[in-house]
C-alpha cells in the first residue's frame, strides 16, 4: 500500500525520557504578518517572549506551535489552532511545545532505512486556513553532523506506513535553542 501524501507538520507523540509532553505559553506580536499553523516550527523574535515562524535551516528553533488565544479588536476571546496573518489583538498567547526532548511525527518527502539517524530539514509546505494544520514536511537526509534542524529517529510503526515516498517518521530537534553545542549537533 502506498503512503498518502498529506503533510500535517510536526505532531507531538512523546518524550525521549518518558516524561509528559507539555505546552508552554509564549506570545505573538499583534498584527504579525505571517500565518503560523498548528505543527509549524517557531523561533523567538528577540522581543520578549514573542514567537515567529522559523525558516528551514534555522539554528535557533524554539519548538512547535500548537495554537493560540487572544482578544480580538471587538473584545471577543478567540481560540484558534493557527495564527491568522495580520490579526490585531491583545492578550495574545501562543502555545508551543518547546522541550527539545519531545519526539514528533512528521511526513517526509521520502525515507529509506538508511536515513534513520540522519539529519533532515523541512519544507514549510502550504498550511490550511480551513483546518489550521501545517503543510510542513521533512526533506533531504544528510550524513553530516550540522546544518539541518531535525534528526530522524525511526519509521513510524503502523500498517499504513512504509519506507518510500511520503513515509511518516519520528523526529526530534537537532537544532534548538535549549540544546547545547554546535548547530545541528544536538538532538538524541
Amino acid at each position: 500500500m502506498a503512503n498518502t501524501n498529506a503533510p500535517f507538520g510536526l505532531r507531538p507523540v512523546g518524550h525521549i525520557a518518558g516524561g509528559d509532553v507539555r505546552l508552554q505559553e509564549y506570545s505573538i506580536a499583534s498584527a504579525y504578518n505571517t500565518n503560523i499553523f498548528q505543527g509549524d516550527v517557531v523561533e523567538l523574535t528577540g522581543t520578549g517572549t514573542n514567537v515567529a515562524l522559523a525558516a528551514a535551516e534555522n539554528v535557533d528553533n524554539l519548538g512547535v506551535f500548537w495554537g493560540c488565544r487572544y482578544v480580538d479588536s471587538s473584545g471577543n476571546q478567540v481560540f484558534k489552532n493557527y495564527w491568522p496573518a495580520d490579526t490585531v489583538g491583545t492578550n495574545i498567547v501562543a502555545l508551543v511545545y518547546d522541550d527539545p526532548m519531545t519526539m514528533f511525527e512528521c511526513q517526509t518527502d521520502t525515507l529509506a532505512a538508511a536515513d534513520v539517524g540522519t539529519l533532515v530539514d523541512w519544507n514549510a509546505g502550504t498550511g490550511s486556513t480551513t483546518t489550521g494544520v501545517s503543510g510542513l514536511y521533512a526533506v533531504g537526509s544528510v550524513t553530516g553532523t550540522s546544518g539541518k534542524g531535525l534528526r530522524v529517529k525511526k519509521l513510524v510503526p503502523r500498517p499504513d506506513n512504509a519506507y518510500g515516498a511520503y513515509a511518516k517518521a519520528h523526529v526530534v530537534f537537532a537544532e534548538h535553542i535549549h540544546l547545547t553545542g554546535a548547530a545541528g549537533a544536538g538532538g538524541v
